[in-house]
């Protein structure tokens, strides 16, 4: 008889491609960095840029009626608010980031504003706002069909019947019809703190998004909209951009030879260049008796540097790539061979209580790294003798159930 098909997401199949006892750690043991101090600063507001960009399309996609698939609720941070994915707006979540932000206690609002340069409110909102001046016009040819679109289906090469029968799971953040195009185009969403330039590396990396427009085709070939046609990231930076600074002559200060806009967006830029009276910003003048006293003003120069591809991507990129069946092929393949392994480091488990280590220099920023280097010299700890390592001592503890 067939064994039922085991389930596993992409990331648990690329955490034991770079090694199976980390994999055993996180996956089948449950364990995660336990640290306090820690806040997930940039996770949480990740999340809370997620439900407000899930927010919007919903909106949209109410208003066109084009949605395939809604989901039952749009979440933000751990211990933040959750909302109804058949009537949230983009308002709900700007409110709702009002009250969570001031429920935090003073350290996390400091960890928060170190991290991100303003409150989360503000951040969400002059976000929003540059992303709509950036991206707004492109949106307008925008279909909604899918937010946060659950997915799954069977490994190819593993459907015969052996024990490494794996279905492969997954979720997309958004789908959407190109009317400009004619495409279906699946997307995700990435927050960070800094948007660095794509290597070929990078390109590889996203490319999975490939392999999770083959996992939803199923299901949008159900929807007689189309093929999907095409795979899309969005990026934005999370950190807060920052003004320039102005010299006592009314001039730009200078950071490595460069004036100082290196740091500052355009809108950013024209909104400090205004002033608080709308005047622009006042310097005092080189001279003692303030005579060459004046008031900055912004400059084309500078506006013209700040409105270029270059400066914008320091802030927001998006790519839009066709589908490509190489890319999905090999994909598949990665895939495949992974269940294999995997299925043979969870038999390993059973019978040795550890899996094989993949000794590398990405040890040193393994968060079980010290665990691991315990188990290594006294061996694991067998079921029923779990006292035999405390935790504790290794700064981890179990993972809270996940929501569904």
């Amino acid at each position: 008889m067939t064994e039922p098909a085991r389930s596993s997401s992409y990331s648990e199949l690329t955490t034991h491609r770079l090694c199976p006892q980390q994999w055993q750690y996180s996956y089948l043991r449950g364990l995660e960095k336990d640290d306090p101090e820690a806040l997930a600063v940039g996770r949480d507001f990740g999340s809370w840029w997620h439900a407000l960009r899930a927010a919007d399309t919903l909106e949209r996609g109410r208003t066109l009626g084009s949605l395939r698939v809604v989901p039952p609720s749009v979440k933000t941070a751990d211990d933040g608010p959750r909302f109804d994915g058949e009537t949230v707006t983009r308002d709900d979540v700007l409110a709702a980031a009002r009250d969570w932000w001031r429920s935090r206690p003073v350290e996390a609002q400091a960890q928060w504003l170190d991290t991100l340069g303003e409150p989360l409110p503000d951040r969400l909102a002059s976000l929003w706002a540059s992303w709509a001046d950036r991206w707004g016009d492109d949106t307008a040819a925008e279909v909604p069909l899918a937010v946060e679109l659950r997915w799954a289906r069977l490994l190819p090469a593993t459907a015969a019947g052996t024990d490494a029968r794996t279905t492969l799971v997954g979720r997309v953040d958004e789908v959407y019809l190109d009317r400009k195009r004619g495409l279906v185009v699946v997307r995700d969403t990435k927050t960070g703190h800094d948007l660095a330039s794509q290597t070929a590396a990078d390109d590889m990396m996203d490319s999975q998004l490939q392999l999770y427009a083959w996992g939803i085709t199923p299901l949008v070939k159900d929807w007689d909209v189309g093929r999907v046609g095409a795979v899309g990231y969005d990026r934005v930076r999370s950190v807060a951009p920052r003004p320039p600074m102005l010299t006592k002559s009314g001039r730009l200060a200078v950071r490595g030879g460069e004036p100082s806009i290196g740091q500052c967006d355009l809108r950013t830029y024209l909104d400090w260049a205004k002033g608080e009276d709308g005047a622009g910003v006042p310097f005092p003048g080189m001279k003692a008796d303030g005579s060459a006293a004046g008031f900055y003003q912004a400059e084309d120069s500078v506006i013209e540097k700040l409105s270029s591809p270059a400066a914008a991507s320091i802030w927001f990129q998006r790519t839009l790539t066709p589908l490509n069946v190489n890319l999905v092929r090999t994909h598949l393949r990665s895939a495949v061979d992974s269940a294999l392994d995997l299925a043979a480091s969870r038999a390993r488990v059973e019978r040795t209580g550890e899996a094989a280590r993949n000794l590398t220099k990405s040890c040193r920023w393994c968060d079980f790294a010290a665990l691991c280097r315990a188990e290594m010299i006294g061996g694991p700890a067998r079921d029923g003798d779990s006292a035999a390592y405390d935790l504790a001592d290794f700064k981890l503890r179990r993972r809270p159930p996940r929501e569904r």
